[in-house]
């Protein structure tokens, strides 16, 4: 028995496909079916019922497959542990971040971060919330930007920033010329929001119901930028935080009160092996004077 082994057990079960499986762990078929096969000997056990086109596991697979995945899971924070440096980040760094972020802070940062970073090869990848920190668990991220969630105690995290959450409408809606609107104003309103999946729709739906407001189900938009463009028609409002709010023709924000904020956190695993790295990062996006601009600016 290795590890190997156990790896290969837990992407078959995943995948529920040997080949897909193979290709995965960068081994052929016959390799990865011979070892399971073998393992499966040794522990005089039948971990997977090959009767049907879909691999799935047995009764005592399921048992088995949540012990490998701890083991998997205690080998990974041991080599982690055992590679901890002090140094910043080098080579390539993976980096998640979410839908209702990246589109807004990459391209004020992008440029300058890599300078700033130039022995760093950073690669973004947008995901969702719970996308991210399954990535984050299977080490095929290395970090995240998100807003902060109660899942990421499990997580080591860094403060960036506090967002408020404005109202976006037309120009033409009557409240457009309020300095700031109340939650309960909005009852009239179609609210528009992001789909299920998002973290900021969640925070959003929250603040909505303990204020009584209704959300529209009329629509769900996979993106701020689609919510937006409808709100340019005047086909109903929606929230987006403060670094969303770049001028649009047609729309104006307005500041909620009492005011509604996220807060935006850097996210690794625990046991991440460069961990000076990342608060070395953290830092930086947070002087960052682009980023303090976009967070302070003036509304129309």
């Amino acid at each position: 028995m290795n590890l190997k082994d156990l790896e290969y057990v837990k992407a078959i079960a995943h995948f529920k496909h040997f080949r897909k499986a193979a290709d995965a762990c960068f081994v052929s078929q016959p390799t990865l079916s011979g070892q399971v096969k073998k393992l499966e000997q040794e522990l005089g056990v039948t971990l997977f019922d090959r009767s049907t086109k879909q691999v799935t596991l047995t009764a005592q697979g399921e048992r088995l497959l949540t012990q490998i995945k701890v083991i998997l899971e205690q080998t990974q924070i041991l080599k982690e542990l055992a590679a901890t440096s002090s140094a910043p980040l080098q080579g390539k760094v993976r980096i998640g971040i979410i839908p209702t972020i990246a589109p807004y802070l990459l391209p004020t940062l992008l440029t300058s971060m890599k300078e700033a970073f130039a022995d760093s090869q950073f690669a973004f990848v947008e995901m969702q919330t719970a996308t991210i920190l399954s990535a984050l668990d299977n080490g095929e991220l290395d970090i995240a930007i998100l807003a902060d969630v109660p899942e990421l105690k499990l997580y080591h995290t860094v403060k960036l920033y506090k967002e408020d959450f404005l109202v976006a409408m037309s120009a033409q809606n009557s409240l457009a010329k309020r300095s700031k609107i109340a939650l309960d104003e909005l009852q009239e309103c179609s609210l528009l929001m992001l789909s299920d999946g998002h973290c900021f729709k969640d925070q959003a739906q929250q603040f909505c119901f303990a204020a009584g407001v209704d959300v529209s189900n009329e629509y769900r938009g996979n993106s701020l930028e689609t919510l937006l463009a409808l709100v340019a028609m005047d086909d109903g409002v929606t929230f987006v935080p403060k670094l969303a709010c770049t001028e649009r023709a047609g729309i104006s924000y307005l500041p909620i009160f009492p005011t509604q904020q996220r807060s935006v956190v850097l996210a690794c695993r625990k046991h991440y092996p460069h961990l000076a790295g990342i608060e070395l990062l953290a830092n930086w996006l947070v002087e960052h004077p682009s980023l303090h601009q976009q967070l302070t600016k003036a509304l129309n």
